[in-house]
């Protein structure tokens, strides 16, 4: 007797493509995952891209050249004079304030500023788009180091003097209580402005000065007296082109020093164009007016590597000639 062919249910049939698709397409979820993992570390940890915005640094850089920076050797060792440098810089007078609140004092005299909910939208070109405004990346928040300044209010407000106003830094003890609290007059209302610690946008200078050092502008030139020396020596800096050469200028605002002595842990920055460059020599805080021209080493994202775009600018950058 021969028994008929058995044939599988159709059913069958039509589940394996199905399941060879959909290993298919965890197959390029798995990839994916992996490229993207590997993309923020290498951002994180290694190189990264930037566009470089104004001529601040010619001829050295161009404005909308593209260029990659080197994380990695400042996590390896120290930043050296001469390096070109992407950084974060001080918040200047420049700078409006992330937030502007109004508090009134109990009968004790004690205000205290919710901060936990304070939000306000990213001025980023690629946080325009009203969708992207609603993610973390696109909202700016109170963080450890901001400045807080309070002020009374009066009823002519608007010829309010914030140079007496009270000052006071976010701290990590604050952002985990979700306030900020000062201590002022008695059921008075005041009004508070909150600064960031730094600037919104990167920038791209060359160091001048390390830790230690003390800077000196005179006649246009650039001095310098490394850490335990006792006397200045001008630096011989090749990388100016005629315009810049011997045109550093900086005028001391009134009782103030002519000298930049580099605190540790910081950094003092000129721009390559200096006669167009917003450098250490012109940065103030806001509301005090105070200079502000180092640049903290937990700032700097790191040093330029190579141009990339355009082609004809295609190269190394070199760093690290100043002795």
């Amino acid at each position: 007797m021969i028994k008929p062919k058995s044939h599988p249910p159709k059913i069958l049939k039509a589940k394996r493509p199905l399941k060879e698709f959909g290993l298919f397409l965890l197959d390029i979820l798995y990839n994916a995952v992996i490229i993207i993992v590997l993309v923020v570390l290498i951002r994180t940890f290694l190189i990264s891209p930037f566009r470089v915005i104004g001529s601040s640094m010619a001829d050295t850089l161009e404005n909308n050249e593209f260029i990659l920076i080197d994380k990695l050797s400042y996590r390896l060792g120290e930043p050296k004079r001469g390096d070109p440098i992407v950084f974060l810089p001080p918040i200047t007078n420049k700078y409006p304030p992330k937030f502007e609140e109004a508090v009134t004092t109990d009968a004790t005299g004690k205000g205290t500023l919710g901060i936990r909910d304070l939000t306000a939208p990213k001025d980023a070109f690629y946080c325009h788009n009203k969708l992207v405004q609603l993610l973390w990346l696109c909202q700016v928040k109170v963080q450890a180091e901001d400045s807080a300044y309070f002020l009374a209010m009066t009823d002519a407000q608007g010829d309010a003097d914030w140079s007496v106003s009270q000052k006071e830094t976010v701290t990590p003890v604050d952002l985990k209580a979700g306030t900020l609290g000062f201590q002022g007059n008695p059921n008075q209302s005041y009004l508070v402005r909150i600064y960031q610690s730094t600037g919104p946008e990167y920038f791209v200078k060359r160091i001048i000065g390390l830790p230690g050092d003390t800077i000196r502008i005179e006649n246009g030139r650039v001095y310098l007296k490394k850490s335990g020396a006792e006397t200045f020596t001008e630096l011989n800096e090749t990388y100016l082109n005629s315009e810049n050469l011997f045109n550093t200028y900086f005028k001391p605002r009134d009782g103030a020093s002519d000298e930049f002595v580099v605190p540790e842990g910081h950094f003092f920055v000129l721009g390559d164009n200096r006669t167009h460059s917003n450098d250490s020599r012109h940065w103030f805080s806001p509301i005090d007016e105070q200079a502000t021209p180092f640049v903290s080493l937990n700032d700097i994202s790191g040093k330029v590597m190579v141009v990339l775009w355009p082609p004809k600018y295609l190269g190394f950058i070199s760093g690290g000639v100043l002795q």
